[in-house]
């Protein structure tokens, strides 16, 4: 392994053995999104600035407001590892943005997440421009699919808002994607849908063909992938899939190697999100936008899984 990917796996685990020691009233999968963000620009968790925020972002909302909980320890984290001098404009941006946004959907994280990335990536932009074309592309995706398309979709179409993608593109481009990724075996209709979405960001139907190559190689060494996280897949430029494939068992083994929790208290699917994100982190040439925000958004989609799941069991 290369020596930069096993800094960058060392700093992982590092990161990951402090959060759950700072931050463990998080929970072990924010602890690990702590671990991986702050990965990403090679550095420690700030612990004592992200408590901060949170306690800034208690003191300006409702007790009931909906940015607590887990959302709250996921924005603050990655509010931590932005620029200190934009903390304060950002944060009250993102409350202006929540206030639009309920204007035109259901109060929720997810809805908060994506106040969050219009906040962060729109900050020259008109505020209700932005929001109008949040809505009508959100819109155009569930007429498409009204089965599949929820809450879950406010952040993808946010982003292709911020991008300027037309209605007119989403339309032909997703059904063109739909029909190619069938073939890849995901037995998730959201988990398509969302893999569809977020390629649609690329634009480039090579880059379909490679994050769908890469998926199936995954499947073939038997390597198990959460389908919250798939979006993260599509945005990531997979030049060599089956590199890449080598790449995300080799820092899986290390993980391994070095902390049993990876190895035997950790959901597999999401162990191979955690190496697939260090290897983005370390290529030069990978497009790094929203790798973290839609990181955050697997984690949340991830942790409302598991919730529904531990809900079903009490009711059976």
């Amino acid at each position: 392994m290369e020596s930069f990917i096993l800094n960058r796996v060392n700093l992982t685990v590092d990161n990951y053995k402090f959060a759950r020691m700072e931050l463990r009233n998080d929970g072990d999968l924010l602890n690990h999104f702590a671990s991986l963000v702050f990965s990403h620009y090679e550095s420690e968790i700030p612990v004592e600035r992200v408590r901060e925020i949170r306690k800034y972002i208690k003191a300006t909302t409702p007790r009931m407001s909906i940015f607590r909980g887990d959302i709250l320890y996921l924005i603050s984290i990655l509010i931590a590892s932005l620029d200190k001098n934009i903390e304060e404009e950002l944060i009250q941006s993102m409350f202006e943005y929540m206030n639009l946004l309920e204007e035109h959907f259901l109060e929720g994280a997810h809805l908060a997440l994506t106040a969050y990335v219009l906040a962060r990536y729109g900050r020259d932009r008109d505020k209700e421009e932005i929001v109008k074309k949040t809505v009508e592309v959100y819109y155009v995706l569930k007429e498409k699919y009204y089965n599949i398309t929820q809450d879950d979709d406010y952040l993808v179409c946010a982003l292709w808002a911020l991008n300027d993608i037309e209605a007119e593109v989403i339309n032909d481009f997703v059904d063109n994607v739909f029909e190619h990724i069938a073939d890849a075996n995901i037995r998730s209709k959201n988990g398509i849908q969302g893999l569809a979405n977020a390629i649609l960001l690329n634009g480039s139907s090579g880059h379909m063909y490679r994050s769908v190559e890469f998926i199936q190689q995954l499947e073939k060494r038997d390597i198990k992938i959460a389908n919250q996280f798939l979006p993260l897949i599509g945005i990531l430029y997979n030049i060599n899939p089956r590199r890449n494939v080598d790449l995300v068992e080799g820092v899986i083994d290390e993980l391994c190697d070095q902390e049993y929790e990876y190895e035997y208290y950790i959901d597999k699917g999401f162990r191979t999100i955690i190496a697939i994100s260090i290897i983005a982190f370390c290529n030069d040439s990978e497009k790094k936008l929203y790798i973290d925000e839609l990181l955050a958004h697997g984690i949340l989609s991830f942790i409302n899984s598991k919730n529904k799941s531990m809900f079903s069991e009490v009711l059976n």
